[in-house]
């Protein structure tokens, strides 16, 4: 079975809480395609590819989330709520996963027969490339600075920045039955991840010394560019952070892809007939 499909995906980190700020705060758009071979009634793999834009911005949150859930830490003021911060990324990535696919329902004997409505669970392992990017100080919107190539916080160095990601997607869906041979899909799934740096945002902020030490030194336009963006509090009126002020909480985040997908079904020798040495020779009258 071939499908392919359009939908939204959004992140779940340091700063946007799915559960705190909702869906709509940082939502991006996603496409999909997936090649699903079925093994048995229940079973079935999907191998995907999945093109996704996440992102977020601490002057688009809700103020007191990081002074209230950032760390079990109890002297967290006022001083690190998100607006302050003023932190943003946002990043397009590729991602490519296999999917165990188990049906609710039981498809024995034809797929002709199969249910109008067939929910399902999914649960795998994929790689995602990890690109995020920022602004510059007055150039609200044009996301030009690689986060990967530049030091922001001393547990991120370039030489070791989680450039791609493994990924342990987790989600459930629907399968409605449109005609004989195309089924539509209804899903969403979390990605969870191994990292803290899909937002490029951790842990503790370095010294501005620090930062110009990571990047190249005094005069490097590497260092110039990382002051400007490591600590944007300054740009909203506050004073600039003080090295070792918390910047993010140490834990690692994830991401959602919901999607709406048309599945169809292929001849049983499909793959045999597209890849078949006859379909390669030159035919002659």
């Amino acid at each position: 079975m071939f499908s392919y499909g359009v939908g939204f995906s959004t992140y779940h980190g340091d700063m946007h809480d799915v559960f705190y700020d909702g869906l709509q705060s940082a939502l991006g758009p996603s496409l999909g395609v997936g090649l699903r071979k079925k093994f048995g009634s229940q079973l079935s793999l999907r191998v995907d590819v999945n093109w996704y834009q996440i992102g977020g911005s601490d002057a688009e949150g809700k103020s007191g989330f990081i002074s209230k859930r950032i760390s079990n830490r109890t002297d967290v003021g006022d001083e690190d709520d998100r607006y302050i911060r003023n932190l943003n990324f946002r990043s397009q990535n590729l991602e490519v996963s296999a999917l165990a696919i188990f049906n609710l329902i039981p498809v024995d004997g034809s797929y002709t027969r199969r249910p109008i409505i067939n929910p399902y669970l999914m649960f795998g392992i994929g790689r995602s490339t990890n690109r995020p990017k920022t602004f510059l100080p007055g150039e609200e919107g044009n996301y030009t600075v690689r986060l990967w190539e530049i030091q922001t916080e001393e547990a991120a160095p370039v030489s070791s920045y989680p450039k791609n990601v493994t990924v342990i997607p987790f989600g459930i869906g629907v399968r409605l039955k449109a005609n004989q041979y195309i089924d539509i899909l209804i899903e969403g799934a979390r990605r969870f991840t191994f990292t803290d740096y899909l937002d490029d945002v951790a842990t503790f902020y370095p010294s501005r010394d620090e930062i110009i030490e990571w990047n190249g030194g005094p005069g490097s336009p590497m260092a110039d560019i990382a002051v400007q963006v490591y600590d944007r509090s300054v740009e909203g009126g506050y004073t600039a952070r003080q090295k070792g002020a918390i910047r993010g909480r140490e834990n690692n985040d994830a991401y959602y892809i919901f999607s709406l997908r048309l599945e169809m079904y292929l001849p049983d020798n499909f793959l045999g007939e597209l890849f078949s040495p006859s379909r390669k020779k030159p035919k002659f009258r």
